[in-house]
């Protein structure tokens, strides 16, 4: 089951285009997770310190970032940027390699950032930033200044913005964390009205109805990689798997 796979590991991390964003696809999981005694971190590529209709850049930046420490001390939680300027996130190798060095330093069992289906370029880069990443700090002749590790699951969470060709493959319960998500995320002025988009109401409702699904008061949905990625997974690391092709009749 999906939900012991997540909260039977040891730490999490959630890889976002913009600071909130790491928030929505995966923040009551992150919390419910940070219960359970998970390591999580949030690592934001870009603060987007382009979104306010009257901070500048740089005032809307730091602004966010002290939102983001609020956001991130309810929960229990860690987060980091990489420090890429909003609306320019570029979609190439350096991104990556940065990516794989957090990966690397922090070794967690499950990563989550967003669907590759988005009308927004920063989240279709850092979808395709994370899943190169994921192979690149698994190499183990790629010299870097952490060892290779590869993580055990690759997930893909749900955005309003990247709903194209979503597909809800995986349900977890995050019923136990949705109370402190929802207490922390109007610590950003961005869930209390800065934009008409009525986050707080979507996400919310979102989840409820997730939950509904699951048979659980909340829950959030995710898309995965495909089997290729299950059966190659940390075949660089040294993980031990069963002998024989996985029917079970050569064991």
């Amino acid at each position: 089951m999906i939900d012991d796979r997540i909260y039977g590991g040891k730490s999490l991390l959630v890889v976002g285009a913009h600071a909130f964003d790491a928030e929505v696809i995966a923040g009551p999981l992150a919390a419910a997770a940070a219960k359970r005694g998970l390591d999580v971190t949030l690592l934001h590529l870009t603060m987007g310190e382009q979104g306010h209709t009257s901070l500048s850049p740089k005032a809307y930046a730091e602004q966010k970032r002290a939102e983001a420490d609020r956001f991130c001390e309810k929960l229990g939680i860690s987060w980091r940027e990489l420090g890429y300027p909003d609306a320019f996130l570029p979609d190439d190798d350096e991104v990556a390699l940065k990516i794989a060095d957090v990966i690397r330093e922090l070794r967690p069992d499950t990563i989550i950032t967003h669907w590759q289906g988005s009308w927004h370029k920063d989240h279709r880069a850092a979808a395709n930033a994370t899943k190169t990443a994921v192979l690149y700090a698994a190499l183990p002749t790629l010299e870097r200044a952490h060892p290779a590790f590869s993580p055990g699951l690759l997930l893909f969470g749900e955005n309003w913005e990247d709903d194209e060709g979503f597909v809800a493959a995986e349900l977890v319960d995050v019923s136990d964390g949705f109370d402190t998500w929802r207490s922390a995320i109007t610590e950003y002025e961005l869930a209390r009205g800065l934009s008409s988009f009525p986050y707080v109401d979507y996400y919310s409702a979102l989840y409820r109805m997730r939950g509904c699904l699951n048979g659980t008061q909340y829950a959030q949905a995710f898309a995965t990689t495909s089997h290729s990625f299950n059966a190659g997974g940390g075949m660089f690391n040294g993980r031990k798997r069963p002998a024989g092709c996985g029917c079970g009749g050569h064991e």
